[in-house]
């Protein structure tokens, strides 16, 4: 009786196909959810399989991508890709436990063991956004230039430091000039 049973499942799980590898041979980025063309590891063409992804998190893997793609239901023609892989591309980690988002040009975040952020960009970063809300320090090792004014709650100091607008201000508004043997007022405006 039990290899009845045993026979019966078996034939039914044979027309049943199982998870298969691919590769990645194109990706539709106009609809809503991306489609790939692929082909399967044994030369079949696996045309229009929904790309599925995490929600928030989107990309458009590299054609050569290697592929896991499920058949919904055993069929082909329900295939969707579950994960994707290019290891000519993948940025190598340096500690189990971090996390990296990155792309085939080398451009990368990446979230390391040392609770530090590594931010990579080959050409710039843009942050859109009203605000921008700093609660650390900021160390610019190259010029700062800005289209607005630059407002300051406390001194803005120069040379490292060792100068500051307020005490420009102080030493302005205490001058004077010696003039033929009369010292000149301090001036009428403040600076």
């Amino acid at each position: 009786m039990i290899d009845q049973i045993r026979r019966e499942v078996t034939r039914g799980l044979s027309g049943v196909r199982s998870a298969l590898r691919g590769f990645l041979h194109g990706i539709n980025l106009a609809q809503r959810i991306q489609r790939v063309e692929a082909e399967g590891l044994a030369g079949e063409e696996l045309p229009g399989l929904e790309l599925m992804q995490q929600f928030g998190f989107t990309s458009a893997p590299p054609a050569g991508s290697q592929l896991i793609i499920i058949p919904l239901g055993g069929r082909t023609s329900a295939s969707v890709v579950v994960a994707t892989e290019h290891g000519a591309f993948r940025f190598k980690l340096d500690n189990q436990g971090e996390t990296a988002i990155y792309n085939q040009w080398g451009d990368l975040i990446h979230l390391r063991k040392d609770r530090s952020i590594r931010v990579v960009a080959a050409l710039k970063v843009e942050m859109e956004t009203p605000l921008l809300n700093v609660t650390g320090a900021i160390h610019a090792g190259q010029n700062i230039t800005t289209d607005q004014s630059v407002v300051a709650a406390v001194d803005v100091k120069d040379q490292g430091g060792a100068k500051s607008m307020a005490g420009m201000r102080d030493i302005y508004n205490l001058h004077d000039h010696p003039e033929t043997e009369v010292t000149t007022l301090q001036p009428n405006q403040a600076m």
